[in-house]
């Protein structure tokens, strides 16, 4: 998918909460709810070094995404895509203190663990499907 749909780019701009979706070494989905933004047609993602979500897409970069809101009516995203650049350093620092200022009006990252190292997935989106 070259470049993402406006509803998703719209959804993504807002502070909607979205559940991620990774595969476990033995294939069974591993899910978390992540903070996400857009970026240059592609949608990020940051978390940190070390825990599940980063093992599971070093080795598999499959996702799916989803996100439902109430504006007055029933509204909700789903994604499919796929991890296509993973960012460490000085970037990935400021994307999440850059989200934390979004979701939480807070910056920098209040809740960073001394020594903690984070990392941003870029995610293509292959296939999306919507509603409302």
């Amino acid at each position: 998918m070259a470049e993402l749909p406006d509803s998703v780019r719209e959804a993504l701009e807002d502070t909607n909460f979205w559940a991620l979706a990774t595969l476990n070494p033995d294939g069974s989905p591993q899910c978390t709810t992540v903070w996400a933004h857009a970026r240059d047609g592609k949608i990020i993602v940051n978390t940190a070094l070390g825990r599940k979500k980063p093992r599971n897409l070093d080795r598999d970069p499959r996702v799916a995404l989803a996100a439902h809101w109430d504006n007055g009516g029933y509204h909700s995203i789903s994604i499919q895509g796929r991890v296509v650049d993973t960012i460490v350093g000085d970037q990935a620092e400021q994307d999440i203190d850059d989200l934390a200022q979004k979701y939480i009006g807070q910056t920098p990252y209040p809740w960073r663990s001394p020594g903690e190292q984070r990392v941003t997935y870029v995610i293509e989106a292959l296939h999306v499907s919507s509603m409302g």
